[in-house]
C-alpha cells in the first residue's frame, strides 16, 4: 500500500492530547515550522484510524515510574527561553 507523510500541528497550551491517525502511523520528527510546533507522521491513509495518546512534560517534572511513556523529541520556543518535550502515552 502507499504510504504518505502527514503533518499534525500541535497545540502546545495542552499538556495531554490525542490525535487521532491511521494505525501504524510511524512518528518521523517533531519540530517547529513557521512558529508552528509539528509533529510529522508516516502513514498509510487507507488504514483504520486510531486515537494515539501525548503528554508534554517539562524540564524536571517527574515521571512515574508506572508511565510507559516514549520519546518524540524536544523543541525550543521563543529564543529558547519555552521548552517542550513529547512524548507518546502508551496505553494498554
Amino acid at each position: 500500500m502507499p504510504k504518505k507523510i502527514w503533518k499534525y500541528p500541535i497545540n502546545t497550551q495542552e499538556v495531554n492530547f490525542v490525535l487521532e491517525m491511521p494505525e501504524g502511523a510511524k512518528l518521523l520528527n517533531f519540530d517547529v515550522q513557521r512558529g508552528i510546533p509539528t509533529l510529522w507522521v508516516l502513514v498509510n491513509p487507507n488504514n483504520k484510524y486510531e486515537n494515539r495518546f501525548f503528554r508534554f512534560i517539562g524540564t524536571g517534572d517527574i515521571i512515574e515510574e508506572e508511565d510507559d511513556l516514549n520519546f518524540i523529541g524536544t523543541i525550543q520556543m521563543a529564543d529558547g527561553t519555552l521548552i517542550f518535550h513529547l512524548f507518546e502515552d502508551i496505553k494498554d
